[in-house]
């Protein structure tokens, strides 16, 4: 049996693995990513991206191409419900719920340098993993993982090809499971994820081919409610054209997936879109219920978890896919500052001590996303299901995927919590822990986000009079080796006013130190009478450098 060696192996092929594996090569770290299918899923899965997830796309060089494969999709920003069928409705006239709601969307455009809407997963994972190979990762199909056992210097990793029934090991500094809900690589950690999968009925999601183009044309939406007891359920839209969903719930008392075969789910796709002789392809019939839960660790030793593996998010809010991507933007540049010396391993401690925390936040919201979506057909009065709905405590979507705080010892100074669930800017206000404030300035002739300050290293933004501040940072990178860029306010970019040192609770002598994921690492709010020694400690305490 042959044994090869690799700084990280990711097992999972999805679109978190995927992401940890761009996200490596970034760091300069060229990972194995070995997936037990043949290739990547053909399942959507998912449409719906949050700010974070499009930030990672840009900061990793794949927005484009993203936007690209999702401009069908791009118009599909409206919720309608029809009646008996999609071809009944007049698509013209039909009462249209904005898909986020339009304060969503004005919040994203003010607060983040990305756009909206929806998008594929299945297309995300196409350009992920053509992203991934072009900058040195290597993926292996039909490699599944059959064994598990790690020591003090690394992890040994037993595949099999599940047609062929070979074998082999593979030798890893580090492992990243992102190897789903039923996850081998926690199920090897002997890791408990409890979830709670008796939330509702459980569905049968048919991807299907039809052309509906015409029918829709200048009357997108992105799903349709389908109110009929002959063909009741929830149409998706993939590309606007040919690709398509169909969700279905049935009662567990008394169907079961085998009752639906392919003739069936043509029968349903035929009668909720209103044409009995529409050409229907079913692709994949696939069996899934609404669950939520987190894992009790996201990390043992050297193995991380991450995605759905370690916390399955119910779809309501739509934050799973953006939760999973944050795990690996989180993870990935620990992997590799530890892999490349400039950090201390405990640097990766810090992994599940920001991450757990909100993914168990994210699995919270949508379950009481759920529950609240739930009481609307609950029998009990009004009034009491009102008083029910302000328990949930639900917070503004914006908070749940990209306004909460790190509180580890990857932040110095971090305040002990977010100051609101309901107000994403008050959170965003440059406290160490929380993502760093977007502001649109002008550096080198060119019109870029203080998000790009970063790159793969350390930024430290600093107000116009922090001279002090800009001049530590360059012998503190020199003495540390540790990559940081100084970007000074009215001399490396524009700052009209002192916007951003504002909004950033700098002021014009403060400066701020930006992760490579983007989040606060630490601020001061003014000069310091020893500069050069504090940012040194500053940066050794956050590098666990000892």
């Amino acid at each position: 049996m042959t044994e090869e060696h690799v700084p990280v192996l990711v097992v999972g092929a999805g679109t978190v693995g995927l992401s940890t594996a761009v996200a490596l090569t970034r760091h300069g770290v060229r990972p194995l990513v070995v997936e037990r299918r043949d290739g990547t899923l053909i399942h959507p899965r998912a449409t719906g991206l949050h700010p974070p997830a499009r930030e990672f796309f840009r900061a990793v060089g794949v927005a484009d191409r993203i936007a690209q494969v999702c401009a069908d999709l791009a118009p599909s920003m409206t919720k309608i419900s029809v009646s008996p069928s999609l071809a009944a409705a007049d698509l013209s006239t039909v009462d249209r719920v904005p898909t986020p709601p339009l304060d969503v969307v004005a919040d994203t455009l003010r607060l983040s340098p990305t756009t909206v809407g929806p998008c594929a997963q299945d297309q995300i994972d196409i350009v992920l993993a053509e992203a991934a190979v072009a900058a040195g990762a290597r993926i292996r199909f039909a490699a599944k993982v059959c064994g598990l056992h790690q020591d003090d210097d690394g992890v040994t990793v037993r595949l099999v090809d599940p047609t062929t029934g070979r074998g082999d090991t593979v030798r890893a500094r580090y492992v990243v499971g992102a190897d789903g809900a039923s996850s081998r690589v926690r199920r090897e950690l002997g890791v408990r994820m409890p979830l709670e999968d008796d939330l509702a009925n459980p569905m049968i999601h048919i991807l299907f081919r039809a052309d509906l183009a015409d029918l829709v044309r200048g009357h997108e939406f992105n799903f349709c409610e389908v109110w009929h007891p002959d063909h009741e359920g929830l149409l998706l839209s993939i590309d606007n054209k040919t690709r398509w969903v169909f969700h279905r719930s049935y009662d567990a008392a008394r169907e079961s997936p085998e009752d639906y075969p392919e003739q069936r789910c043509a029968e349903l796709v035929r009668g909720a879109v209103g044409i009995p002789d529409l050409d229907v392809t079913i692709e994949a019939i696939m069996p899934w219920r609404i669950s939520g839960g987190c894992a009790e660790r996201m990390r043992r030793g050297r193995v991380f978890l991450a995605g759905d593996s370690a916390h399955v998010v119910p779809p309501v809010g739509g934050f799973g896919m953006t939760t999973g991507i944050s795990d690996a933007y989180n993870l990935a540049w620990k992997l590799g500052m530890v892999l490349d010396g400039h950090a201390g391993p405990g640097l990766l401690d810090t992994y599940e001590e920001e991450r757990l925390p909100v993914a168990r936040f994210a699995c919270e919201q949508g379950l009481n996303r759920l529950r609240a979506m739930m009481l609307t057909w609950d029998p009990r009065p009004e009034e009491e299901k009102e008083r029910e709905r302000a328990g949930l405590r639900i917070a503004a979507p914006l908070v749940t995927s990209m306004g909460y705080d790190y509180r580890s010892a990857a932040v110095v100074g971090a305040r002990t919590g977010s100051p609101s669930i309901e107000d994403v800017e008050a959170n965003l206000d440059g406290s160490p822990g929380s993502r760093v404030p977007h502001a649109w300035v002008e550096r080198a002739g060119e019109r870029v986000s203080t998000l790009d300050f970063a790159g793969t290293g350390f930024a430290l933004i600093a107000g116009q009079a922090a001279g002090d501040w800009a001049a530590a940072s360059e012998k503190a990178a020199a003495a540390t080796g540790i990559p940081l860029t100084a970007h000074r306010a009215g001399v490396d970019f524009t700052d009209p006013g002192g916007a951003f040192a504002t909004a950033a609770g700098i002021g014009p002598a403060g400066a701020l130190l930006v992760r490579p994921d983007n989040f606060v690492a630490w601020r001061s709010t003014g000069p310091h009478p020893e500069p050069d020694a504090h940012l040194h400690d500053v940066l050794h305490t956050l590098m666990q450098r000892g």
